[in-house]
């Protein structure tokens, strides 16, 4: 199965056979009401007006298996999920209108470096992922992309971006390395990528450094101001912009003997990227600690214990790793990482020069794990689950910030340790959800230490759906505070259904939840259901990756509502909203490929 991924047959293990259940609804569409002037998008809310821009841009990437041929060009594209322009909203899935066109102009450039050859299965994509955590947070700026590779060709991780967050950056990883699911951790400090060895028979999972730059920077050029990174140099493994120019494969941690076949993968460092945004310039202007501490070397002291921005990056984390064949899972510590890459950069005078020697050999920065084993994250639990496992999530943090979680003990004047711990949630077939304490072992802002026993089931859904393919995070809904880490995006490939289900904690470790809601479409074969960011405007827009139907299809969930409440457009919940309570259709963009994956975010 291993050179199978980009195939029918390779899809069908992952993600189940193709939908067939009749008789499900077909909800509305929601016209076109006219083209944009000058530019010919189409729009579905509003009327131009040119007076009148608010504008926000959500753009996407996807990946699939070709409908014809094995050509690299025919199998990735970017498109325009949505967008607010001159007091309208597009909802529909269209082309880009600065391009026109599907393919990725990072496609074209690839292929010219050879990075990618054009029409070799080796460098068809097998896996992507795109950051998921709150609206225009660090690690939702690109798309990375994994390809299958071949007995005798590495497989690749490389960079599909958004209009104006479109770095290139690729890597190759050891021959016979087959991936099969990628994500990367809430800085973007890290890509985590689950794989087959093929030679050796065994599981495993690449990390892979990532150094970040602002848009179009090339070696030797000077930083600019890009949403206030860091201004001195490119610092891999710590938390930047997430905009990469960079990649290092770095090392492989092997998994256990009984899980040589792992599908799916979700990392989280307990951390929320708004810490790293959320900070004021002495002008009373929002900054970020990266770039008020530029450089690096000379303000260590604000980032160690103690300093005022020792709370703004991860400590550690923990990545969640399933086998759909062994019915396994796996809880791999990343703390051993973190702890060693924030010493180099921050630990002594001595150890942060080392790290300014960036570079792809045995000796530059970031060093192989192979020759730092203290750094080398470790497997401290695994599961034995009772079905096969289909997929899996985890929360981003259980907080805005970083300080500790207490709640008032009634009646009195006095605080009790009311501990939030992340959660991951594994899919079983049948439609299970089975729900995880990572403890302490996501460390967020502050070092702990974990034991294995923190890690425990804690809970169970049943009755979510009968073939659960993929989860996401759920960006944004109306009346759950929380929501990337309260609320499950789930898709429900079988009854062409996807929905969210919705966690409640009832101790320090119980969990419990429920289906909150679900939607359908006769329309659609969904592997995968994600959700466009609610940047300003807020769209409520979910898009499905329509595998049998070779497509991306838009859905609209809830009210539109525009950020200017002068403006007379959709202004408040209740003015714009779907066409009945179950939501509305808002339409379709043919692909030259069936999609198995797609991410969007909003353009910087």
């Amino acid at each position: 199965m291993a050179y199978k991924f980009n195939s029918d047959a390779g899809v069908i293990y992952k993600y189940g056979a193709p939908a067939t259940k009749s008789g499900v609804q077909t909800l509305q569409e929601r016209a076109d009401v006219g083209t944009m002037s000058g530019i010919g998008s189409v729009y579905q809310l509003g009327r131009e007006d040119s007076t009148n821009n608010m504008y926000v841009s959500i753009h996407a990437a996807a990946i699939g298996v070709p409908t014809s041929g094995q050509s690299v060009e025919s199998s990735v594209a970017w498109l325009q999920n949505s967008a607010t322009d001159r007091r309208t909203f597009q909802q529909r899935p269209q082309v880009l209108w600065q391009q026109r066109r599907l393919l990725p102009t990072s496609i074209d450039d690839y292929v010219a470096q050879s990075v990618l050859a054009k029409n070799d299965a080796a460098d068809l994509p097998v896996c992507e992922h795109r950051g998921e955590n709150a609206a225009d947070s660090p690690a939702t700026r690109l798309s990375l992309v994994c390809t299958q590779g071949s007995p005798t060709k590495p497989a690749k991780l490389y960079t599909v971006g958004t209009l104006t967050a479109q770095n290139q950056a690729s890597t190759s990883f050891k021959l016979g390395f087959v991936p099969t699911a990628v994500s990367v951790t809430g800085g973007g400090e890290f890509a985590l990528v689950s794989g087959w060895d093929v030679p050796n028979t065994k599981g495993q999972v690449a990390i892979v450094s990532l150094g970040s730059a602002p848009q179009g920077w090339k070696p030797g050029q000077a930083r600019y101001d890009w949403w206030h990174g860091w201004m001195d140099m490119m610092h891999p493994g710590f938390v930047d912009q997430g905009n990469y120019v960079f990649m290092k494969v770095i090392g492989y941690v092997d998994l256990p003997s009984d899980m040589k076949a792992p599908t799916g993968i979700a990392v989280t460092s307990g951390i929320h990227p708004y810490t790293t945004l959320l900070k004021y310039d002495a002008g009373g202007n929002i900054s970020s600690f990266q770039m008020l501490n530029s450089p690096m070397a000379n303000n260590r002291a604000k980032m160690l214990p103690g300093g005022e921005d020792y709370e703004r990056y991860a400590k550690g984390g923990v990545a969640v790793v399933v086998s759909k064949s062994e019915k396994r899972a796996a809880f791999i510590d990343l703390a051993p990482l973190f702890k060693y890459t924030n010493d180099m950069y921050l630990g002594s005078a001595a150890s942060n020069l080392e790290t300014q020697n960036v570079g792809l050999a045995a000796n530059q920065w970031p060093y192989l794990l192979a020759d730092k084993p203290q750094a080398m994250p470790a497997v401290v639990k695994t599961a034995t689950l009772a079905r096969r496992p289909t997929a899996v999530w985890t929360t981003a943090t259980r907080s805005y910030w970083s300080k500790d979680d207490q709640a008032r003990i009634s009646a009195y004047p006095f605080w009790a340790a009311d501990p939030h711990y992340a959660r991951a949630a594994i899919a079983v077939e049948g439609g299970e959800l089975q729900l995880f304490s990572l403890g302490r072992y996501a460390a967020g802002a502050k070092p702990t230490t974990p034991a294995p026993t923190d890690i425990q089931l804690v809970g169970t859904v049943t009755g979510v759906g009968d073939n659960i393919t993929h989860m996401a995070a759920a960006k944004g809904y109306a009346g759950v505070a929380d929501p990337i880490n309260d609320l499950i995006l789930f898709t429900d490939r079988a009854n062409r259904r996807w929905g969210w289900v919705k966690l409640a904690s009832t101790g320090e470790t119980a969990t419990t939840g429920s289906v909150l809601r679900t939607m359908e479409d006769s329309r659609v074969d969904p592997i995968m259901v994600t959700m466009a960011d609610n940047y300003s405007t807020q769209g409520n827009v979910l898009t499905v990756a329509d595998y049998a139907g070779a497509s991306i299809a838009n859905y609209r969930f809830g009210d539109m509502i525009y950020p200017d409440k002068s403006s007379g457009f959709c202004t408040q919940a209740g003015a714009c909203p779907t066409y009945t309570y179950l939501g509305e259709f808002a339409g379709k963009l043919a692909l030259p490929f069936k999609p198995t994956s797609v991410h969007s975010s909003n353009v910087p």
